[in-house]
């Protein structure tokens, strides 16, 4: 098959070539068109390559057809051998001995037959085609291999036919013995009925009651309906037993005696069960009498034990008497008891004596004459029977016989018993005074008769024993006999068998037959020794006994003998018939590996050679081993010689032509061994001669490579690489080369055929390793001088990258306070310092490229002088970046020392404003001027730290002076401070003036009650005293007059500024809990209250309420640490958007988690489409990065929200802080607390002192509130 595979790609290897053919005719005819001149050479030349394609061709097609041909033979006989082996193995199963003993076995035993039968029928047309295709094969062959083919077709066909005929055979075996299992099974079943009716037969005994005669009769007349019924199946098995023997069925003999014996068995059988009836009723009419003899032998029992009684009466009465005797006084007693017993005794007795005397006179005549009539009658027949000379034909009527013999006795024994019963009746008789003469007569005849018949009784029973005895020693001796007839056939058979499996077949069969006699032996033995005690009877056919005996003994020993030398025969029919198998096995083997051994085909390759090679190892060491089966052959072969075999002369001539045919393949194996050989160290030498040709080219295109490295890793890789590779390649390759030549020389020294071809071999691997090692010294010196420039390229490639590096490494962060920015500038020193090392790798930069750009020249050296201007570049724009962040850190220290003092100050104002604010409510005036003294101490704390405000402001002037990078933070700083400042002085001007007005309102409530008495005086004394406290008041509300002067002012602005929002003033009738100190701020230019949370209103939210909300991201691409969603109260006021607790909280103004509001400036607000977790979901992201997740109740209320944040987006404009010019009269305090003023000075407007001298001024232009009431 593998060969065929490779015929296979060869045919389309030439279809390839085929078409290369039809190129070069076209070729030719181009060529011999332009070259008139060669055009014959050009024919020649295509002529000759014609000529060798067609010789390809045939060839080819030739190898094709006989790798069929070989192919289909070898199919063949792979196919004929398993055949032959299914045919030995059938046959052999069909052979065997195996003998049913119960039905299921014949049943067992016929299906497996039936199996073996469709197993034959399927191999019938693999039969045929074998038959067909052999003929095909053999046809016209005359060679050995062939001859010996077609006789192992003709043996194929011996052994088909012979299977059928075993088969055939077979079959009929089994199926009589089957019918025989059948026959036995119904056999035993209507032996069993026999059985059960002979043994009832035999054991029914005589009833010796009448109830039990009866009953008897009765049993028995279902018996023999029961045996009426059963006759049917008997008769049935009797007819089929009959039908077998007449159909000739194998056992035949056997099955004709069983019918017989159960035929007569059962008309035995019948005959004794109407025997037996008339027996029982004849037993019936006995036991009648025998019970009316019983009754009066029972009377008579009865009057005997009366007689006994009366002694015991007698004893009674006398002990009675004595009684009466000793005690008189007992008498009359007793007396009368012993009567009544005597009375009763006597009427008994009579009763008895008439009931006897009834008895028998009714029946002792009777009785007597009939009971000896019925014994002689019984007698009579009993003689008959004794007298009888039939002792049987046969054992089974001597059988018979001896039943009826034992049944004689026991009816003998009964009637003995009824003799003796006479004699006490004649004595009866004799006493009565009947006929004595006639009574003894009678008696004395029955009784000599019956002593008469005794000993005849006895001879028959012996006869009857020693003829039983005879009748049975007969039957045994004519069953051994029969036994040894049917199977001496078997021993003196002269069929030894023709081939192996037969033979072996014969051999298990006389096995069987020497088991069967061994195991039979002990019953011959038996036999003839019962044969000793058979002689010595006085018995007609004692002499045909004897001689049957003579005749089994010679029968029994000729049967031995003739099994014995059967065995003997069998056995030397075995030996040859072995032998002759095991020869053709051998001679078919041999033939078979001589077809293989003589085959022309060659190897193409060395694969296919190596296979060759081993599979002709394997048959070498196949023919080797076979070595010990031709020897053995030969010495069997020599042992049946030796030993005067009779096919001696056939069997020598078949070893001679097994050793003649084992020496041939012996020659032929070395032969195809030696060419095989021979093929393979050639294609092993081309193998290594390419392979190593083929390892040269790889290596010549490593070491031809171009490749000079792409960077220094690349070079430096490429130079260990070809450093290693160049010793790997000088090593192996040395020692390859060396090993090739040694083995090509050794070829040619040998005189291998094609010694040319491998010394042109030799000759181009020598001449291709010396070109590979001058390519490898090439390689290596190119590579040298690259290593050396990618060297500089590294180190320029690394310098500028550690430089950039370090660039990269410069923080940008300037510090969050004084301190961070104190500890920066000391890590900036540091860095510095570690810089310091590059200038030195760059200073050797430059020396090297100095010294390469004198070596290379062109491209490479502008680009060498490219590379270190890059590093100067980066090295030189370092340095500038250091200087750069050393001044940024100095900027940005003093940013922070001017921010440290700007939150110093503005937490000093907040605390002087909760200071301001936190005073409590007078209660008096004496409270009041207390307040107004602390109050003037915080004014005092306030003018002492002008100086700090000073130094403040004048830093961050001088910050902004240089064009600081933080201007506008500073600037806003300033403004904050400013105006934090501003708002500190204004709230404690406005405390002031509200603690002055509280004074004086704290005095007019005290002084009101007085004016508003309506006490006038009851009498002169009193109105003097009224007039007098009058003029007292006058005089000391003289005094307040300038305090209300001063407050006329502030009083008027209130009125006028009570109506700007729309809230009327307060009457000052009505004192509010809590007096608002900034009523006159509220007058000027509508600015709004100072005071926090109580005072003053905060502009109305847009838009608040509760939301859902996650935080998504806290920066640009930075997720959120916490993206957990919460609830939040969200607010938007103007463009920010802060979150709360609660509503709680955002009225208090305390963030949620201390967040800071979010500026919603340039916000971007939409709904979120890509989350798909919740539903009503909205996204907001501001300037910052930040960006939140705000999830609404329903699309309504996101759609509002979404709106607000917008309309606030939209509704900011840019910051004009720097246009917006202060204005005390217009511009609102809220508004100027995010305006920057065009100069930053400390005006003296803001002065309290400048404020209470303007106010003293204006003293003369006010109105008192309060007039005076006159009397």
């Amino acid at each position: 098959m593998a060969l065929q595979r490779k015929l296979t790609g060869m045919e389309r290897d030439l279809a390839a070539i085929e078409a290369k053919l039809t190129d070069l005719n076209g070729e030719a005819e181009r060529l011999a068109a332009e070259h008139p001149d060669q055009a014959k050479a050009i024919k020649d030349r295509l002529a000759d390559i014609g000529t060798v394609w067609g010789e390809l061709k045939d060839t080819l097609q030739n190898r094709e057809a006989s790798l069929g041909e070989a192919s289909k033979l070898q199919q063949f006989l792979r196919q004929l051998d398993d055949f032959q082996s299914w045919l030995s193995r059938t046959q052999t199963a069909i052979a065997s001995e195996d003998m049913p003993n119960t039905l299921a076995e014949a049943e067992k035993l016929l299906a497996q037959h039936e199996g073996i039968k469709h197993e034959i029928d399927n191999y019938e047309e693999d039969y045929q085609k074998m038959r067909d295709m052999g003929e095909m094969v053999t046809q016209g062959q005359t060679d050995a291999q062939h001859m010996f083919l077609r006789q192992r077709l003709k043996a194929l066909d011996t052994g088909w036919n012979e299977l059928h005929k075993m088969w055939e055979n077979r079959q009929n075996l089994l199926s009589q013995s089957h019918a025989y299992q059948l026959f036995l099974r119904d056999t035993k079943q209507a032996e069993t009925f026999l059985n059960n009716q002979e043994y009832v037969l035999a054991h029914t005994e005589m009833p010796t009651t009448l109830e039990g005669a009866e009953a008897a009769i009765k049993k028995q007349e279902d018996f023999m309906t029961t045996m009426d019924a059963n006759e049917e199946k008997i008769n049935g098995v009797v007819e089929a037993g009959r039908r077998l023997a007449s159909d000739g069925n194998i056992n035949a003999e056997k099955i004709q005696e069983r019918a017989t014996s159960i035929d007569d068995r059962h008309k035995k059988n019948r005959e004794a069960a109407v025997e037996l009836l008339m027996k029982l009723k004849d037993n019936r009419d006995l036991q009648k009498f025998l019970q009316d003899c019983q009754e009066w032998l029972k009377h008579q029992a009865f009057m005997a034990e009366l007689q006994s009684n009366k002694e015991w009466l007698e004893k009674i009465e006398k002990e009675g008497m004595q009684l009466v005797s000793e005690k008189p006084e007992t008498e009359a007693v007793v007396k009368e008891k012993l009567t009544v017993l005597q009375s009763q005794w006597q009427e008994l007795e009579s009763t008895t004596q008439t009931k006897a005397q009834c008895l028998f006179d009714a029946n002792k005549a009777e009785l007597f004459t009939q009971s000896c009539a019925d014994l002689d009658k019984w007698l009579g027949g009993l003689e008959g029977q004794i007298i009888s000379d039939d002792y049987g034909k046969d054992l089974t009527s001597v059988n018979i016989l001896l039943k009826k013999q034992q049944m004689l006795e026991n009816q003998v024994e009964v009637r003995k018993r009824e003799v003796e019963e006479l004699q006490s009746q004649a004595h009866v008789l004799r006493q009565e005074g009947k006929d004595t003469d006639e009574v003894d007569g009678r008696r004395m005849v029955v009784e000599q008769k019956f002593r008469e018949l005794l000993e005849p009784l006895e001879k028959r029973k012996n006869f009857l024993m020693a003829s039983r005895e005879i009748h049975q020693f007969n039957r045994d001796v004519e069953d051994e006999i029969l036994w040894v007839e049917e199977r001496m056939p078997l021993a003196t058979s002269t069929d030894h068998g023709h081939n192996l499996q037969t033979v072996q077949m014969l051999i298990k069969k006389n096995q069987t037959l020497q088991k069967e006699i061994q195991n039979h032996q002990p019953r011959c033995d038996d036999i003839f020794e019962r044969s000793q005690s058979i002689s010595t009877v006085d018995s007609p056919s004692v002499d045909s006994i004897r001689a049957r005996l003579a005749e089994l003994k010679d029968l029994w020993d000729l049967l031995s003998q003739e099994t014995a030398k059967r065995h003997e025969r069998l056995e030397e029919a075995h030996q040859a018939q072995q032998y002759y198998f095991d020869a053709a096995e051998a001679e078919a083997w041999m033939s078979e590996q001589e077809l293989y051994m003589m085959s022309e085909e060659k190897a193409k390759d060395e694969q296919s050679s190596v296979a060759m090679l081993k599979k002709h190892q394997i048959l070498e060491q196949a023919v080797e081993d076979y070595a010990e089966t031709v020897h053995q052959l030969s010495k069997t072969s020599r042992g049946l010689v030796a030993d005067n075999h009779p096919e001696s002369e056939r069997i020598g001539m078949r070893q001679s032509q097994v050793d003649k045919l084992y020496a041939g393949l012996k020659d032929l194996s070395e032969e195809r061994r030696g060419k095989l050989d021979e093929r393979f160290r050639l294609f092993q030498l081309n193998r290594e001669v390419d392979d190593l040709e083929q390892w040269i080219a790889e290596r010549e295109v490593v070491a031809g490579s171009h490749e000079l490295g792409q960077d220094y890793e690349h070079v430096t890789m490429l130079q260990e690489r070809f450093r290693e590779f160049a010793r790997d390649t000088g090593n192996i390759g040395q020692e390859r080369v060396d090993g090739v030549n040694r083995m090509a020389d050794e070829l040619i020294n040998a005189g291998h055929t094609d010694a040319a071809t491998i010394a042109e071999w030799k000759d181009g691997l020598n001449e291709a390793w010396a070109d590979l090692l001058e390519l490898i010294d090439t390689r290596t010196q190119i590579l040298a001088a690259s290593y050396e420039l990618h060297k500089f390229y590294h180190d320029v490639k690394e310098i500028l990258s550690r430089i950039l590096d370090k660039h990269k490494k410069l923080p940008e962060e300037l510090g969050r306070d004084q301190n961070t920015v104190e500890t920066l500038q000391r890590m900036h020193t540091t860095f510095e310092h570690d810089i310091q090392a590059l200038g030195t790798q760059v200073r050797q930069l430059q020396e090297d490229a100095t010294r390469l750009q004198s070596a290379y020249a062109g491209d490479k050296a502008d680009d060498i002088q490219r590379r270190e201007s890059e590093v100067l570049d980066a090295w030189r724009n370092l340095l500038e970046a250091c200087e750069g962040r050393r001044a940024r850190l100095l900027d940005t220290g003093d940013k922070f020392r001017f921010f440290n003092m700007v939150r110093d100050l503005m937490l000093w104002m907040e605390d002087v404003i909760r200071l301001i604010e936190a005073q409590e409510k007078p209660r008096d005036v004496s409270s009041v001027e207390l307040l107004m003294n602390n109050h003037q101490g915080i004014k005092a704390e306030i003018d002492a730290r002008n100086d700090s405000f000073t130094a403040c402001i004048e830093l961050g002037k001088s910050l902004l002076a240089r064009k600081h990078y933080a201007s506008e933070e500073i600037k806003e700083k300033l403004l904050q401070l400013t105006d934090k400042r501003k708002e500190m002085i204004d709230k404690w001007e406005d405390r002031w003036e509200w603690l002055r007005l509280s004074v004086a309102e704290a005095w007019l409530l005290g002084q009101e009650p007085y004016l508003s008495s309506r006490e006038v005086g009851q009498s002169v004394d009193e109105v003097e005293k009224l007039i007098k406290r009058h003029e007292a008041f006058e005089k000391s509300a003289a005094t307040w007059e300038e305090r209300f002067s001063a407050l006329e002012r502030l009083t008027t602005d209130g009125v006028d500024g009570g109506i700007v929002n729309g809230v009327p003033e307060r009457s000052s009738k009505e004192p509010s809990p809590i007096p608002s100190p900034s009523s006159s701020r509220r007058a000027k230019g509508s600015q709004s209250s100072t005071l926090p949370a109580k005072s003053q209103e905060s502009p109305s939210a847009q838009l608040e309420g509760v939301l859902h909300r996650k935080h998504e991201f806290e920066g640009h691409n930075k997720k959120a640490s916490n993206r957990s969603w919460h609830n939040v109260y969200c607010v938007i006021n103007n463009q920010e958007m802060g979150f709360y607790k609660d509503n709680k909280n955002a009225g208090q103004g305390i963030p949620y988690h201390n967040e800071i509001p979010v500026s919603l400036k340039d916000a971007v607000c939409e709904v979120a489409v890509d989350y798909k977790k919740k539903k009503h979901v909205f996204k907001l992201r501001v300037t910052n990065g930040n960006e939140y997740l705000f999830q609404a109740k329903d699309d309504d209320e996101m759609n509002t929200w979404m709106q607000a944040i917008q309309n606030a987006v939209i509704g900011s404009s840019p910051s004009d802080k720097s246009d917006i010019t202060p204005s005390n009269q217009s511009t609102p305090v809220s508004s100027r607390a995010h305006t920057l003023p065009a100069t930053v000075t400390l005006t003296t407007e803001s002065s309290p002192g400048k404020r209470e001298k303007d106010k003293e001024k204006d003293k003369e232009k006010r109105f008192s509130l309060f007039s005076k009431k006159k009397q």
